[in-house]
C-alpha cells in the first residue's frame, strides 16, 4: 500500500477524466487502496493512471513500500490469481455489483483470509441479494479453494 498527495507543480497538461478523478482525489494524502475503493477503477488502470501522475510531477508518493505503481498485482501478489478468480466468479454472478468488492477482495492477505470472507460474501448474498447467486457462488468458490 502507498500513499500519495499532489505535488506544487502546477497542472499545466490535459489529462483524462479518470486521471483528473484521481489527481483531484490526492488533494490529501490517500492510499492506493482508498483511491480503488472511491474511483471503482480496475486496480491496474488505477495502477497505470498513478505512474502516470508521478512521472508528470504531479503526485508523490508520501509512504508506502517503494514498488513503482507499474507493477501489475500478479508481480507482487501470490494471491493474486485466487483473486482474479474470485473476482471474475463474482462478476459472473453479480454482473456490475460485483465491483463494490474488489477493493475487499485485494485487501486480503492469506488464502486462508480470502477464503473465509468469500463464504461470509456467500452469506451475506443469500440474505441481501438472491439466493440463486449465492448457490452458483458457493459452488465457484469450493472449486476455487478445493
Amino acid at each position: 500500500m502507498q500513499i500519495y498527495r499532489h505535488t506544487s507543480k502546477a497542472l499545466n497538461i490535459l489529462l483524462s477524466r479518470e486521471e483528473r478523478l484521481v489527481y483531484a482525489l490526492c488533494r490529501e494524502e490517500i492510499s492506493d487502496v482508498l483511491l480503488a475503493e472511491r474511483t471503482h477503477l480496475p486496480l491496474d488502470v488505477l495502477k497505470g493512471i498513478l505512474a502516470s501522475l508521478l512521472e508528470y510531477g504531479l503526485i508523490e508518493t508520501v509512504a508506502g513500500t517503494q514498488s513503482t505503481p507499474s507493477i501489475k498485482p500478479e508481480e507482487s501478489d501470490p494471491l493474486a490469481p485466487f483473486k482474479a478468480q474470485l473476482f471474475a466468479a463474482l462478476e459472473a454472478e453479480l454482473g456490475t455489483k460485483a465491483e463494490k468488492y474488489r477493493s475487499e477482495i485485494e485487501q486480503k492477505q492469506s488464502l486462508a483470509e480470502l477464503e473465509e470472507w468469500s463464504h461470509k460474501l456467500v452469506l451475506k448474498l443469500r440474505l441481501t441479494i438472491s439466493q440463486k447467486a449465492a448457490d452458483a457462488l458457493e459452488t465457484r468458490i469450493k472449486t476455487l479453494f478445493t
